[in-house]
């Protein structure tokens, strides 16, 4: 009876054995950043053409700005073209360079539409260019002599646009991203993207 439970025992065990050695370990498989459609990144720039233009308007104001920073998102069509939407915000402040008070505050909330080309496109980095056009809503207000309440508050929309001349991102879910170009968000940002879904 004890060799018999053994025998028993004996085979149990090594048919377990078999089967657990016929099952092999699955690991999932990197996908490229070709092959995820979804793109979500934030960025800050440096340079938005709104800084520019308020400071060449006007000499007799100083202003200083601490940039642009950038939220967007693009879906990819196909390898080449995505298309997608970014919303920035950039702050502005402006100081009297005579003697008096007064300062003047902007602040830009941009809405942007956007189109993406990419031209090179590798399991782990991607060049690009692209082109946005949109609104921004300056949230402006002034204080100091010329207001005669003390101060004073209103909103403008302008124009937002943005030429990508060259664009980058390095990785293949999460990566770093950077552009260069000319507009209203800025000449250089950079930051993180983040690719998800098919």
């Amino acid at each position: 009876m004890k060799k018999v439970l053994i025998s028993m025992l004996f085979l149990l065990f090594s048919s377990g054995i078999a089967v657990a050695q016929t099952q092999q370990i699955v690991t999932p498989e990197k996908k490229d950043q070709a092959n995820v459609f979804n793109d979500l990144y934030c960025s800050y720039g440096i340079g938005s053409l709104y800084y520019y233009i308020n400071a060449n308007t006007n000499s007799s104001w100083t202003y200083t700005g601490i940039g642009t920073f950038i939220l967007g998102y693009t879906r990819s069509m196909n390898k080449v073209i995505g298309v997608g939407f970014q919303v920035a915000y950039t702050p502005l402040r402006a100081t009297l360079n005579s003697g008096y008070t007064g300062s003047r505050n902007y602040n830009y909330l941009q809405a942007l539409a956007r189109i993406k080309f990419q031209y090179l496109n590798r399991a782990v980095f991607a060049m690009y260019s692209g082109v946005a056009i949109g609104v921004a809503i300056d949230y402006y207000s002034e204080s100091g002599f010329e207001v005669s309440n003390g101060s004073s508050s209103k909103q403008e929309i302008s124009p937002a646009g943005q030429l990508t001349l060259l664009g980058f991102r390095v990785g293949r879910r999460a990566a770093f991203c950077g552009e260069f170009g000319i507009g209203t968000l800025s000449i250089l940002n950079m930051g993180f993207s983040y690719k998800f879904g098919e």
